[in-house]
């Protein structure tokens, strides 16, 4: 497994050699050190680089906050920001980059280790879930969605799908004769789903009103299936039903 590569970004050249042989010492590979929010987006423009710590005081014409932002909006890598104590104003600014996590001086190596790992791994989950979201976007239409059946796309009209049943990252895609399952939960499924047509009834399923057979006090009937449904939420089907 490759070493996460940490680009530091800090003008005081001491903190900075100090910082890398921590770094080195955990086993992370540090890329490059930069004085300047110029020198940084060099290091940026000529190698990968896995998370950036960025000094918030540094000297130039931007400071941490500033190439934040930058590194956000052109790089999309996770950031860390170092500091002393700062102001209150300065922190504002600070939060409004969305850093992954603060260091402050002087820095301890467990801490160091701790802030970085948790960086790197929420980054991570972030990404999974961007790629989960956009592979179930991009595998639907107005009309339909697409689903991996033998090697194949297969396309599923929404009026024949009756439910769908959450497992785990994935949801199973029933119609009343095939089951399918696809790459996405059903929070995702749900807001891009006609909520005149899809309905949440319980945090495992999301059922098709126009497929429902029949409704009782604790479960909703689709095609020989009883899906639970709470007493909130069979007060709000039943009223849906009637607006049908």
């Amino acid at each position: 497994m490759n070493r996460p590569r940490i680009l530091i970004v800090e003008d005081e050249l001491i903190i900075a050699e100090d910082l890398k042989d921590i770094l080195e010492s955990l086993d992370y590979e540090v890329c490059g050190i930069a004085t300047s929010a110029r020198e940084a987006m060099q290091f940026l423009e000529e190698q990968p680089i896995d998370l950036a710590l960025l000094d918030i005081k540094i000297k130039g014409g931007k400071d941490g906050i500033a190439l934040a932002a930058d590194i956000r909006e052109q790089y999309r890598i996770p950031f860390v920001f170092l500091t002393s104590h700062v102001d209150t104003a300065t922190l504002a600014r600070a939060k409004e980059t969305h850093p992954y996590g603060y260091l402050v001086k002087p820095f301890h190596e467990k801490d160091i280790h701790a802030c970085l790992e948790v960086a790197l791994s929420n980054y991570a989950a972030e990404n999974e879930k961007k790629e989960t979201q956009e592979e179930a976007t991009g595998m639907m239409l107005s009309d339909s969605l697409f689903v991996r059946n033998n090697g194949m796309l297969v396309k599923v009209k929404f009026n024949d799908i009756i439910y769908f049943e959450a497992d785990g990252n994935y949801s199973q895609v029933y119609t009343r004769d095939k089951k399918y399952v696809i790459r996405a939960i059903l929070k995702d499924l749900e807001v891009k789903l006609n909520p005149n047509q899809f309905a949440r009834i319980h945090k495992s399923f999301l059922i098709n009103l126009e497929a429902i057979d029949a409704i009782d006090n604790q479960s909703v009937h689709i095609s020989g299936k009883e899906i639970p449904i709470s007493r909130s939420q069979h007060s709000w089907l039943v009223n849906q039903i009637k607006t049908l």
